[in-house]
């Protein structure tokens, strides 16, 4: 759920207690604590959680630029080495000799939707060059698409001339540095840090990845997806199109032969999401893999936002929340310190109940309990129609209480009544989002019985493995 509904959760609470309620009327605002402790857990895990947590791999395939915060940085030559290789950049420099310039045949592979690999060739136009910036010369090459863009964007190249180039770093057969002239990352580099976590968590324990966002000029973003494929124990990343910060794709697909990276992984491991991971416009995700049992067999499970969803958002913290509120009012000489601080304690709960509609789930109850309880998968929690059913409802429980403790009363009608007449949008809403959920958990079972294969495990190591 999003944040300003867990808030309007917290202040619902208050409102099932007569003296806050009374309070409120008289200008007090201290009741309002208790809404805050309905946010505590999110703002605990995004402003403290997040920085806080360890991270084995940071995955930055379009570094900004320091100054203006966005891709490409334009860097120097001699900064650049072999760990910079698929990554995004520009470089400034002057032709110091064209090399060829011509025509040929473009293989390249497609990952179908089924996740099937084909190879396609193509003719294409092509120019390599060598750039110097002074601290060094690089081999510049524009083929297929990027060479027709390159065209448009520079016109003749000549030697002499200088220019601002950018794309991604490679690597040739001799072992050189070359920048490939693109618009885009290219995605093996992730694809391939990805797999390369996903095996050292099986032999160590653990590895948390942060997979940085890519931010363009123009506050627009280029959108791609990461997929963990168990069965086919792949990791594969599709580059995609340009978006807004609201996600809006304008357009800027890559040519099919850089869309995508693929990686094999050599040990066993499965998906808990059933979704591939898409980084746009928001910092990037972190997904931690952790070596665990699965099925009396040793594999590695993947847990997104591993600072997220953790002690703050349990039962236990609630407990801790209302000693805390109840202690420092009491201190201070408020009247009402127990009320606010079982209030306190319901808003906290009321925000890990909300959650535990979504997905991702949460440890309830620690130390008692160690694992996720997985969530109800009611929606998703950015879904409008579960946000918009939860904040309703709890509008339309603060009107009914204050009704209730109001005398006479603003509203003539009884209790019962009242309520059903104030809920019911939202009773309609729940009841749309549970049987989208019917659709949606088969959907979700159908994904994880494929995730989860571990007959497809033990067949590929039978005919040696990958």
């Amino acid at each position: 759920m999003r944040g300003f509904t867990h808030y309007i959760s917290g202040l619902a609470a208050v409102t099932f207690f007569p003296s806050l309620v009374a309070d409120l009327r008289m200008g007090v605002l201290i009741p309002v604590i208790a809404a805050a402790a309905a946010y505590f857990p999110d703002f605990m895990d995004f402003k403290f959680g997040k920085f806080l947590s360890r991270r084995d791999y940071e995955i930055d395939p379009a570094p900004w630029d320091e100054k203006k915060h966005y891709a490409p940085k334009i860097v120097k030559i001699g900064e650049l080495s072999e760990a910079n290789r698929y990554q995004f950049f520009a470089l400034r420099g002057i032709v110091r000799e064209v090399l060829t310039k011509g025509s040929g045949v473009l293989s390249y592979s497609v990952v179908k939707e089924d996740g099937t690999v084909e190879t396609v060739s193509e003719e294409y136009k092509s120019v390599v060059f060598t750039l110097d910036d002074g601290t060094g010369r690089i081999t510049v090459e524009a083929f297929g698409d990027d060479y027709r863009f390159f065209e448009e964007e520079f016109g003749k190249i000549e030697e002499g001339k200088e220019m601002l180039v950018f794309g991604y770093i490679d690597v040739d057969d001799e072992g050189n540095l070359e920048l490939v002239v693109s618009d885009a990352p290219h995605p093996q580099g992730i694809a391939d840090t990805i797999a390369r976590a996903i095996e050292e968590a099986y032999r160590e324990g653990e590895r948390i990845v942060k997979i940085h966002n890519i931010r363009l000029p123009g506050d627009v973003y280029r959108r791609f997806w990461v997929h963990l494929d168990p069965p086919k124990r792949e990791v594969r990343v599709e580059m995609g199109p340009i978006v807004t910060p609201g996600g809006v794709s304008i357009g800027g697909e890559v040519p099919e032969y850089r869309r995508y990276g693929v990686a094999k992984v050599s040990v066993p491991f499965i998906k808990t999401y059933p979704k591939p991971t898409r980084v746009d416009s928001f910092s990037g995700p972190e997904i931690a893999f952790r070596r665990s049992e699965f099925r009396g067999r040793k594999v590695v499970k993947d847990r997104f936002l591993p600072w997220h969803h953790g002690f703050s958002h349990s039962m236990t913290m609630g407990l801790i929340i209302a000693a805390v509120v109840f202690a420092f009012f009491k201190l201070i000489g408020y009247s009402h310190a127990l009320d606010l601080a079982v209030a306190s304690m319901i808003g906290q709960w009321l925000h890990v109940f909300e959650d535990q509609l979504g997905f991702m789930g949460s440890n309830l109850f620690p130390p008692l309990t160690k694992d996720v309880i997985p969530g109800f998968k009611l929606g998703e929690s950015g879904s409008g129609l579960t946000n918009f059913s939860t904040a309703w409802l709890m509008i339309a429980l603060m009107i009914w209480n204050f009704n209730r403790f109001t005398q006479p009363r603003p509203i003539p009608v009884g209790d019962v009544e009242l309520l059903l007449l104030l809920i019911w949008p939202s009773l309609i809403g729940f009841a749309i989002a549970v049987i989208k959920s019917f659709q949606l958990r088969r959907e979700v079972s159908r994904l994880m019985d494929y995730y989860t294969n571990l007959e497809a495990f033990e067949e590929m190591e039978e005919v040696g493995g990958i």
